[in-house]
């Protein structure tokens, strides 16, 4: 990964996707989500965090309606933001088409059965000029690799023990159980979100912090960090960079597409009562 940053947003498939740090590529994130992101006239914007956990992850308007959803209750109730907590799967939760302006699915896909079905989900329940972001584990990094073939007891015990992490596996803290589908591959979220409706307007890599900290650890860093790189890209053809293990991307649904009939303040009511509640 190059130590500088390509702040440029992408706007299709064929441009080059921001690379840099996590910050740098959060912050490019950012900018996109904040140039892009519009609340239907005479209501708040509302959003969803598939997967909600403890914090939401990009800045949102203060008098944004969060709804959260996840299995682990415990996680979710250190999350301030939320307006609504869900208790529960992602594949059991549904809501009327149209419903979101901004979905949020932050290292979420790669724990699931089926994330191609959650992306389906979440392109029928986006408003038309709404985002819905994905943030995976890179499928084609070391890292995911290396996760994908040792037990979920090893993930837990590495990170409290050699990363430091003391709350590691307790309820609430991750790590959680991964099933790394190739389907959160980013060749394959291309295909799917092509056929469901979706557009990209931004797409990063970057190297995860944790990873980062830990090679430098190790004295793994300028040539010696350059060379490892080199070694992986030739050891698995060009397949693997160890230096992108993490993957974004923001899908807009197109402005123009019709909504799905009924006025949206209506169909949010629906969900939850006229009072939000």
């Amino acid at each position: 990964m190059s130590e500088q940053s390509d702040k440029r947003p992408r706007v299709s498939w064929g441009a080059d996707p921001v690379l840099g740090t996590p910050g740098e590529v959060t912050a490019a994130l950012q900018r996109t989500v904040t140039a892009l992101l519009r609340a239907p006239a005479g209501a708040p914007l509302r959003a969803l965090e598939a997967g909600a956990g403890k914090r939401i992850r990009l800045d949102v308007p203060e008098d944004a309606y969060i709804v959260g959803v996840d299995t682990d209750d415990t996680a979710m109730h250190l999350n301030p933001r939320l307006h609504e907590r869900v208790v529960g799967d992602l594949h059991d939760y549904a809501a009327p088409p149209d419903s979101f302006d901004l979905i949020t699915c932050w290292y979420v896909l790669e724990h699931v059965e089926r994330p191609e079905e959650l992306i389906a989900r979440f392109a029928r329940m986006i408003a038309p000029g709404g985002l819905v972001v994905l943030a995976v584990p890179h499928l084609w990094s070391p890292k995911s690799l290396f996760t994908k073939l040792t037990p979920h007891a090893f993930h837990v015990w590495f990170r409290r023990r050699v990363l430091g992490f003391p709350n590691a596996g307790k309820p609430g803290y991750g790590p959680y159980p991964t099933t790394l589908r190739r389907t959160i591959a980013p060749a394959a979220i291309a295909a799917l979100v092509a056929r469901h409706g979706l557009a990209p307007v931004f797409e990063g890599y970057f190297e995860d912090e944790k990873q980062a900290r830990f090679r430098r650890r190790l004295r793994i860093t300028g040539r010696r960090w350059a060379l490892v790189r080199g070694l992986v890209r030739a050891l698995s053809l060009g397949l693997l960079d160890a230096a992108r293990s993490e993957y974004v991307v923001v899908l807009r649904r197109d402005p123009a597409r019709p909504r799905a009939g009924g006025d949206v303040r209506h169909r949010r009511e629906a969900m939850t009562g006229p009072s939000g509640q």
